[in-house]
């Protein structure tokens, strides 16, 4: 069984690649930039460099797969996020179509069934466009994830946690390695068929202010929740490079979630339940950041 991945120098995808390699999976990493592969894994996996805005190089770099691990890169670039976004998965249905890959799991989103939710929306589109190609598939709607954090850790050090979202609200939150494991187990059965969606929830939903009270407990010192104006997503995204329509993406997904009525519509089960809490992110990950 052979098994293609892009987006493997990342969180999710680069763990699932890692337990895949562990199995014995035979599988193919479609990437930008080899070296940023885990030395430990280069050896043993067989690399297509390339960009996947190129479909030619999506169709090539993945003929003889069985499976195919696909998700949408961040950008902050794109002049417009959801051309971007299709474009991307058109390029991976010309490919399931042209070489016949029968399994397609693909990293979407919580929320990404309604409209007006900027990129999670889009991935819903993806989901579509996916499942129109390829006999069977898996969405994983995923939490929002831990790791997003990484991008706080200024303020964090001043005792500071930011949010856009009510600050007693609780979400579902999940580590990207958690995200990885359910995505590689699923690549690596060859018997499911049909079209799923599956929710991937973490361990429990926390709020910020759950957050907040974490951190400071592990951290040893007092970490302060305050909640900003939803209209300050725009111009910290711009700020940070992003384009117009990437940041407006965002702020749209932000007012969704904040949105008092706002919940998933996965429903928490024992299946959608994964094991790292925040407690131990936040002591293995986030914590030596910090410091």
């Amino acid at each position: 069984m052979k098994i293609a991945l892009v987006g493997a120098t990342g969180n999710v995808a680069g763990r699932a690649l890692a337990q895949l390699v562990q199995a014995g999976a035979q599988t193919v990493a479609l990437v930008r930039h080899p070296e940023k592969l885990p030395e430990s894994l280069r050896a043993r996996v067989h690399v297509e460099q390339g960009d996947l805005e190129d479909g030619a190089f999506v169709v090539r770099a993945t003929r003889g797969a069985d499976a195919l691990l696909w998700l949408t890169p961040t950008t902050f670039s794109a002049a417009d996020f959801r051309a971007y976004t299709l474009g991307l998965a058109r390029n991976a249905a010309q490919a399931l179509q042209q070489n016949g890959i029968q399994r397609v799991v693909f990293v979407s989103s919580h929320g990404a069934d309604r409209s007006g939710l900027g990129q999670v929306s889009f991935a819903g589109e993806v989901e579509k466009i996916l499942e129109a190609v390829a006999p069977h598939t898996v969405s994983l709607r995923s939490a929002g994830f831990m790791e997003n954090l990484f991008a706080s850790v200024g303020t964090l050090k001043q005792g500071q946690l930011f949010t856009l979202l009510p600050p007693d609200k609780k979400y579902p939150l999940v580590a990207t390695r958690d995200v990885g494991d359910v995505a590689a187990r699923w690549l690596r059965d060859s018997t499911w068929t049909g079209h799923h969606l599956r929710g991937v929830h973490g361990p429990e939903d926390l709020s910020a202010q759950d957050l907040a009270d974490i951190l400071g407990r592990v951290l040893g010192r007092p970490v302060r929740c305050q909640q900003v104006p939803q209209d300050s997503v725009r111009d910290a995204f711009l700020e940070r490079g992003a384009s117009p329509s990437v940041a407006d993406g965002y702020f749209h997904m932000f007012r969704s979630f904040a949105h008092k009525d706002y919940q998933p519509t996965e429903p928490r089960t024992a299946e959608t339940t994964t094991p790292t809490t925040f407690e131990t992110f936040v002591r293995e990950s986030l914590s030596p950041r910090l410091q």
